[in-house]
């Protein structure tokens, strides 16, 4: 099976996980954050899927699956252990529903890589199955390279390149901006904001400029 990396917008989206154990748990922590429509199913499951039940972050219905619970589903996460349930769940699936899989990859359609964020920059690693913990390995070396300084300098960029379409300036001119902020001097959070002032003053005179020729 061939996949290819994707980021998918999921919510008011249907979520439907079927388990209430370890591997269910830790696909939820990725997925709390989507504001989907979280339901889980499982006769039991581990204290924290209870308690963000109880805080109504999740749907938990407390009985073993049925066919009539994937109904809809926008994706369909299989976390139990019993190929039997597994196998029951798959089958249930509508159509062109997404379907994920935990311990059998090549059965579903989505895969969950190993990935982490820091504000608006998101970084994923998958190995296709092939090796969770190696792909683990690799997202824990990538989260000292890009540590939560990261957070701040995506913001930065972010308003630099809002303003920059405020300046008139020509594309190239803007691109050699751009090109300048991903200097690894613009991490520090006193020259973001000497940039941010400077682009601020032109995209100010640029506006006054429009208002001088009505």
């Amino acid at each position: 099976m061939t996949v290819i990396p994707i980021m998918i917008d999921l919510e008011d989206k249907k979520v439907v996980v079927v388990g209430g154990g370890k591997i269910a748990k830790r696909k939820l922590d990725v997925l709390l954050d989507s504001e989907a429509e979280l339901i889980v199913i499982s006769p039991s499951v581990t204290k924290e899927i209870n308690l963000w039940a109880e805080e109504e972050k999740i749907i938990w219905k407390q009985k073993e699956f049925e066919p009539q619970d994937a109904e809809e589903a926008f994706l369909l996460v299989i976390a139990t252990d019993n190929p039997t349930v597994n196998a029951a769940v798959r089958k249930a699936a509508p159509p062109n529903c997404l379907v994920n899989a935990s311990g059998e990859a090549e059965s579903g359609n989505v895969h969950f890589p190993a990935h982490f964020k820091r504000g608006k920059l998101s970084i994923a690693v998958a190995t296709a199955g092939a090796s969770p913990m190696l792909a683990k390995m690799i997202k824990q070396e990538l989260q000292m390279q890009f540590d939560e300084s990261y957070e701040q300098y995506l913001e930065f960029l972010y308003s630099a390149r809002q303003l920059l379409k405020q300046t008139g300036l020509p594309r190239s001119a803007k691109e050699e901006y751009l090109r300048n902020f991903l200097d690894q001097s613009f991490l520090h959070p006193e020259i973001q904001q000497q940039a941010l002032g400077e682009l601020q003053l032109l995209a100010n005179k640029a506006g006054d400029s429009g208002q001088g020729s009505n």
